[in-house]
């Protein structure tokens, strides 16, 4: 029988992790014996293409956190990356043996999960933070515990379209058809996460906002109705296409089966950048006759883990305040990757 109170039983299991590829992230992310002068930062990965995707995330993070490893030259940054369905117990489990990161990269989802799991704890200096956060981004990233994430970065959703194919994307639902009619391809996602945006365009997000909030009203939902019917009719057209997800549109859409997708930017961007060089183009999505597009949009921060130091908290605050200032904002908008930025005093 395996005595676990037993001290050498203890360091066995710590040095059979060590055996396996952890000593980094040992040294690195445990309180009592991570290196003096080390950040550890986590974050997921879907499992799709998680390899692929592992070097590209890796290699943006980089990037765009060197200004803090400029300045903080003494400061060694560990990344590490989970599968996302594996993420919340691979958190709790590094936890458990005081191993939990000091930074989780999240998003408006994930974030409460997080806390409610005991994972991660709220930020400090609410002040500071509001002064950054337009009141619209404040309601994704707080609560009335405080904010569960300092956001980072936006991902909004977009149209990505094939040049050669088309020339002026469409700027309205009723082009759109028209273009469609003509022979363009087009292609729309079916989970409702990248769907919903034409339910704005059909007036429809108002009496979703008052299902959402519980209202009772006596009213038929008009809009909800002429959203469906007009699902019910794209459906039929010849050559508006229903996919499973962004990867299988942009897929077809490199491999010259779609003419004008929806698309995210980011990794996504880049990727499709690579394949068509100057054949792609990017525009906002079509409006309705008389309402607007509602892209879904993904806002992306960093939270605090639970088991930093009081030194490690304090680098993690100062990693923090150097993504989410003027000058760190700015440059993620103005570097085309299809990102924008939180802080509201970025103008562009």
């Amino acid at each position: 029988m395996v005595d676990l109170a037993n001290p050498a039983v203890h360091w066995l299991k710590i040095f059979n992790r060590v055996a396996t590829g952890s000593l980094a992230i040992l040294l690195s992310s445990c309180a009592s014996l991570k290196a003096p002068r080390t950040l550890f930062i986590t974050y997921s990965i879907d499992e799709v293409d998680f390899r692929a995707e592992t070097t590209q995330i890796r290699s943006f993070l980089n990037k765009y956190t060197e200004a803090f490893q400029r300045s903080n030259p003494d400061v060694n940054v560990v990344f590490i990356n989970y599968k996302s369905k594996n993420l919340y117990d691979q958190i709790a489990r590094d936890s458990s043996l005081n191993l939990g990161p000091d930074l989780i990269i999240t998003q408006q989802f994930a974030a409460p999960e997080l806390l409610a799991r005991d994972l991660i704890t709220t930020l400090p200096s609410q002040q500071d933070f509001d002064a950054i956060y337009s009141q619209r981004i404040q309601s994704r990233a707080k609560t009335k515990a405080g904010y569960l994430f300092a956001p980072w970065l936006i991902s909004t959703q977009i149209a990505c379209f094939n040049k050669a194919k088309i020339k002026d994307p469409p700027s309205t639902m009723q082009e759109l058809e028209e273009l469609s009619a003509s022979g363009k391809r087009f292609g729309l996602a079916t989970n409702p996460f990248e769907l919903f945006w034409t339910a704005g365009t059909q007036g429809a997000i108002s009496e979703f906002s008052s299902l959402g909030r519980g209202i009772a009203t006596n009213q038929a939902y008009p809009g909800i109705q002429v959203w469906l019917q007009w699902l019910q009719r794209a459906a039929l057209y010849k050559n508006i296409s229903f996919n499973e997800n962004y990867r299988e549109l942009s897929f077809k859409l490199k491999n010259n089966e779609l003419d004008w997708i929806t698309c995210w930017g980011g990794i996504e961007l880049e990727d499709l950048k690579k394949t068509m060089g100057n054949k792609l183009g990017v525009a906002a999505l079509p409006n309705g006759r008389s309402s607007k597009a509602f892209p879904t949009q993904v806002f992306y921060g960093f939270s605090l883990g639970e088991n930093s130091s009081q030194s490690q908290r304090t680098m993690a605050l100062k990693f923090i305040r150097s993504n989410v200032n003027t000058i760190a904002q700015r440059k993620i908008q103005l570097d085309d990757l299809g990102f924008l930025a939180t802080n509201q005093n970025v103008s562009i």
